[in-house]
């Protein structure tokens, strides 16, 4: 039996990453957390963009930006503190650009992802650094309004590529 991997499989990897970042949210909005969730969810969002830009007869501006994409998402998980939030805010941005780029029908799908990333790094700064502790729950909230977001944008991808 020979697997194949197509764009497709790496969309879908991307959606479970979303769906799994979502989870981690709404634990996190009960009182608790699963933190090894989320850095599967992390992973496959890195392993997806690895193999985005791995594949066969794709322009290099492509390859480029999705191996941006990773290392936006390794750097934002290496570095603590405001530099490592930043980074992980324009990783899926960077990610969206790319497939909008490439003529995908997402623009909507990066304005929105676009606008969450900003709002949540902003509550998320102003929490930690700010000195705005009662923002937490609120960036919590929109830690899960971020994920849903992100699910959308990797669903309207998967969605595309099998109608294609």
């Amino acid at each position: 039996m020979k697997l194949k991997f197509t764009r497709k499989t790496w969309y879908f990897l991307l959606l479970a990453s979303a769906a799994a970042s979502m989870l981690n949210g709404f634990a996190i909005l009960s009182g608790t957390s699963f933190g090894l969730i989320e850095q599967i969810a992390f992973a496959a969002a890195g392993i997806a963009a690895l193999f985005l830009a791995a594949e066969k007869g794709s322009a290099s501006w492509e390859k480029r930006n999705f191996t941006g994409v990773f290392v936006l998402l390794m750097v934002s998980y290496m570095v603590n503190g405001w530099a490592g939030y930043l980074c992980s805010a324009l990783a899926w941005p960077l990610l969206l650009s790319t497939e909008y780029k490439r003529g995908m029908a997402v623009q909507r799908q990066l304005q929105l992802v676009g606008a969450a990333e900003a709002l949540h790094l902003f509550f998320l700064l102003m929490a930690k650094y700010g000195g705005m502790a009662a923002l937490g729950f609120w960036t919590n909230l929109l830690w899960v309004l971020l994920a849903c977001a992100r699910g959308w944008a990797a669903l309207s991808l998967y969605k595309m590529q099998e109608d294609a």
